[in-house]
């Protein structure tokens, strides 16, 4: 593989807006692909290479509209056969992570078994390039439609990898110029609603007993290696536990410096905590608190 210079590496939401993602004139999109993992990713107890099922999404925004298929009423050159990338990032799955799987991994550096890996290889086989912009080989998927393409993202979510929570995703994008040169990128993971009995509220009855909190924990601009989102539950599980907190906000800074104690990056990143409480407001579903921090890594 031939090595990039290097890539801008943005907060996913800064790089949909950089690339105008939701305002690009066509995409096409598949959600939630099932398939089975075994050659990568930690499950929710910390074990390696155990089997588990994940959840495949792309998305692919283009920076023309879809002009000869609405003309037409036929599949073209401007658009992309959804049928088709469903099959291909399942046969990316397949053919390196599955349980019948024999293929070497396109490595990035080091921890060829992790969950970051998935994503990479599905980069390769869908664009020619690593989630780091480094040229791969082969013949991608999308070949000569790189230089349509204005924002490309791939999500994998582990239904089973939380303990508390409803999962576990990572999620890889590019923006692209038309010549097809990745030019900006981003990682991002979160672990998804961690339902926690905490104690927490300013009311004196709040004070009596614990009420159920559920926190989304997101991380943007992963830059490290290797499976993290167990020990970061487990960090933010135990602050939860010992809470004793009266309001959301304080808490919500607590809970991103034990994500700062447990997650070292060797590169700044953005860490959002969000926090649902149920019970608080009886009419409404539930009162959200969202806390954000850029962390200052210096591990350099």
């Amino acid at each position: 593989m031939s090595t990039p210079t290097s890539i801008l590496l943005l907060p996913t939401p800064a790089l949909r807006s950089l690339t105008t993602a939701d305002l690009l004139p066509a995409a096409v999109s598949v959600k939630n692909l099932s398939s089975t993992l075994l050659r990568a990713a930690t499950d929710a107890w910390d074990r390696p290479l155990r089997p588990q099922p994940l959840l495949l999404s792309a998305e692919i925004s283009f920076t023309s509209p879809f002009e000869t298929a609405s003309a037409t009423d036929k599949l073209g050159e401007d658009t992309i056969h959804y049928g088709n990338l469903s099959k291909a990032l399942l046969d990316t799955v397949e053919t390196y992570f599955g349980p019948n799987s024999t293929a070497a991994i396109s490595s990035l550096e080091e921890d060829e078994g992790d969950a970051i890996s998935v994503l990479n290889q599905i980069f390769v086989h869908l664009t020619g390039l690593s989630i780091d912009g480094v040229r791969g080989d082969g013949t991608p998927f999308l070949g000569g439609s790189l230089d349509r393409i204005g924002f490309l993202g791939v999500k994998l979510t582990l239904p089973k990898a939380s303990l508390l929570g409803e999962g576990v995703s990572l999620t890889a994008s590019a923006g692209f110029d038309n010549t097809g040169k990745m030019t900006a990128r981003a990682l991002g993971m979160e672990i998804t609603r961690l339902g926690v009995p905490t104690l927490v509220g300013v009311n004196p009855n709040e004070r009596e007993a614990r009420q159920m909190l559920v926190v989304t924990v997101g991380i943007e601009g992963i830059k490290v290696r290797g499976d993290r989102y167990v020990r970061v539950e487990k960090a933010v599980v135990k602050a939860l536990e010992e809470s004793s907190f009266e309001t959301l906000e304080a808490l919500g800074a607590h809970l991103i410096d034990k994500v700062e104690e447990v997650f070292v990056n060797g590169e700044d990143y953005t860490v959002r905590v969000k926090i649902e409480k149920p019970i608080a407001v009886p009419l409404a579903e539930c009162p959200v608190v969202e806390v954000r921090r850029v962390v200052k890594d210096y591990y350099r």
